[in-house]
C-alpha cells in the first residue's frame, strides 16, 4: 500500500512540473522577451515532466490492476459465486 501513496505522490509532484512549465511557456510566449534556446528549454522540460507524469500515471494503473488479482491471474470476484 506504501507504494501506490508513493506513486500518487510523484503523480501530482509530475502533474505540478506540467503545470508549472506549461505557465512558464505561456508568459513566455505572451512577453515575447524570452530567447528561442529560453523557448526550447521550457518545451524541453515540460515534455520531460508530461513523460514522467504519463509513466506514473501507468504505474499507477498498473499497480492497481495487479492489486484486483491474485496468484492466478483471476479477478478477486472471480471466486465469488452468483447469487
Amino acid at each position: 500500500m506504501g507504494s501506490i501513496s508513493q506513486l500518487r505522490r510523484l503523480r501530482d509532484v509530475y502533474a505540478g512540473g506540467v503545470v508549472a512549465w506549461t505557465l512558464c511557456l505561456l508568459l513566455n510566449v505572451l512577453q515575447g522577451e524570452g530567447s528561442a534556446r529560453q523557448m526550447l528549454l521550457l518545451l524541453g522540460l515540460l515534455a520531460v515532466f508530461l513523460v514522467l507524469l504519463l509513466w506514473s500515471a501507468w504505474c499507477l494503473w498498473d499497480a492497481g490492476a495487479q492489486r484486483g488479482m491474485d496468484r492466478s491471474g483471476r479477478t478477486a470476484n472471480a471466486h465469488a459465486e452468483p447469487s
